[in-house]
């Protein structure tokens, strides 16, 4: 048997194992109750946010929770509160930088309409770095490009942490009273 039959056999296994252990993907839709994640992140509205790093997260989020358009009938909403630092890092005799660092944290909470209640209370946070060059038009594209890989990555950071709230909830055992 060649090393080739054997790498077959063993992936097959373990892709075989992964659903005898209770494996599911966290984005699949379940049959049962037709309550998939992503029907439940389609119908979050999403708050405005302050100020144009703000602005941009709210793009991103609608983006990614409901590429569909916004909900009609939303059952949620998300509210996010955002804070950027920027820090000059490596600092040279003649008190220049050459790096420079862009913190951005972001607060936020998902409430239910039906319940009024917080469902959901969490803080994420995504630090980016860029180059000081001595072209100012340089650093503030590189800054606006640090800007924007922070807030997709806080973006995804929240998709996620909705999605697996979701994901706990829908497996808990209802009550059957």
């Amino acid at each position: 048997m060649s090393w080739r039959s054997v790498h077959w056999i063993i992936l097959i296994a373990v892709l075989n194992s992964l659903g005898g252990c209770g494996f599911k993907p966290l984005y699949s839709s379940n049959p049962t109750s037709g309550n998939g994640i992503i029907q439940q992140l389609s119908v979050i509205n999403i708050d405005p946010i302050r100020d144009r790093v703000g602005q941009q997260l709210r793009n991103y989020l609608i983006d990614i929770l409901t590429p569909t358009g916004r909900p009609q009938a939303p059952h949620y909403v998300l509210k996010v509160v955002l804070e950027e630092t920027r820090s000059n890092m490596v600092i040279l005799r003649d008190a220049t930088s050459t790096f420079a660092k862009v913190k951005i944290k972001a607060h936020f909470k998902l409430n239910s309409l039906s319940s009024n209640s917080t469902l959901v209370n969490k803080t994420t946070e995504s630090t980016t770095v860029f180059n000081i060059v001595e072209s100012e038009y340089a650093n503030i594209t590189a800054q606006h490009d640090a800007r924007r890989r922070a807030v997709h990555a806080i973006g995804d950071n929240i998709k996620l942490t909705l999605a697996l709230f979701f994901g706990q909830r829908d497996q808990q055992p209802k009550d059957t009273r």
